[in-house]
């Protein structure tokens, strides 16, 4: 199809700006009045893989867009996404605060967010839930403004697991079924400034972030999180200006969490069932294990026979060689006997006289 030569050479202007601004991805530019997006990403320590490089930008790209929307900015202060190829090919102090089985982490107050690729391909993450998760902390942090250093650690986990749409470490609500009632979750207050290193604490610690910041997201609504937010600051704290948004305190915020833990969220249903397999193999496995049993036992008993079969023929057998041995010794033994004839012209060979 041809085209005018004015409405070619609009659209070639269009294509021109279109590559430009996205940097060669296959997108286009933001739509006028879209909030702006400077996200910078750039390849830290370790080869270098380019092709990685330019899906992280437009993954970085889109999810800053999506997530710039829901805190309601139309500008985003500029910050740096840093890819490395390896955790051990990073520095120490970046080392220190990538947690165990992470795959990366944001510098709260730097604008500077580090991703290890090789822990995302090890771990079997989502590039875009990992990238998500990484900008949630740099926007509650841009948020937050001069008071960012007053929003709480599970805040922060929580919330970045619910906007991203995945959780770290692969913890479920499942895991919090059993701790619910038996003193066996860890206290907030204890999750305020930082989460246990490693191991199991950590994962609970992540567990609880995200289960008790969603379900305030559903009972109240994100833009009231974030409210809330806004509202913290020297004087007031993160966990008060919460409870006055939300008009709870945060005791029966967490009391209502727990109950929908063991009564709403469907948990204890999935851990029945999880469960149930277990149970129904313990049940079932005396019977095998009877099963078992009765068939070696036959086994064995028609092995036995076998065996007695064998052995009667193998006697039998023997006993005729004997017997044949024997009569053919007896022959061999014996003296030839004459022959009686009755008289001479029945002798063979006899001749009558001439």
């Amino acid at each position: 199809m041809f085209l005018p030569s004015f409405c070619r050479l609009l659209l070639s202007l269009l294509l021109a700006l279109s590559a430009a601004g996205c940097g060669g991805a296959h997108e286009s530019s933001p739509p006028a009045g879209a909030p702006s997006l400077p996200v910078a990403v750039e390849w830290g320590t370790g080869e270098a893989e380019p092709d990685v490089l330019r899906m992280f930008a437009t993954i970085a790209e889109n999810q800053c867009a999506r997530l710039a929307k829901v805190f309601g900015r139309r500008e985003v202060a500029p910050f740096v996404i840093t890819v490395h190829s390896r955790r051990d090919g990073m520095a120490e102090a970046l080392v220190a605060d990538l947690h165990h089985d992470a795959p990366g982490f944001a510098l709260l107050g730097q604008h500077h967010i580090h991703l290890v690729l090789g822990e995302i391909r090890r771990l079997g993450t989502n590039p875009n839930t990992v990238i998500a998760h990484e900008i949630v902390h740099e926007l509650i942090d841009q948020f937050a403004g001069a008071n960012g250093a007053m929003i709480p650690r599970w805040f922060h986990e929580g919330l970045a697991q619910v906007l991203a749409g995945d959780t770290y470490l692969g913890v479920r609500e499942d895991d919090l079924v059993w701790r619910v009632g038996t003193t066996g979750l860890l206290p907030f207050y204890e999750l305020r400034r930082a989460f246990p290193p490693e191991g199991e604490r950590l994962r609970l610690a992540y567990a609880q972030s995200y289960s008790f910041v969603g379900y305030l997201a559903r009972q109240h609504g994100v833009d009231a999180l974030i409210a809330a937010v806004r509202a913290s600051n020297d004087l007031r704290t993160f966990e008060t200006a919460l409870s006055d948004r939300l008009g709870r305190s945060t005791l029966d915020m967490q009391e209502g969490w727990q109950a929908y833990v063991v009564n709403g969220s469907g948990a204890p249903w999935r851990v029945a069932l999880d469960s149930c397999f277990s149970l129904c193999l313990v049940a079932v496995l005396p019977v095998l294990v009877l099963a078992l049993m009765r068939r070696l036992r036959s086994e064995e008993r028609a092995a036995a026979h076998m065996r007695r079969r064998e052995a009667t023929a193998a006697a039998a057998a023997a006993e005729r060689a004997a017997a044949l041995a024997a009569t053919e010794a007896a022959l061999l033994d014996s003296p030839p006997r004459p022959v009686a004839w009755p008289d001479d012209t029945d002798r063979p060979g006899a001749r009558e006289a001439p």
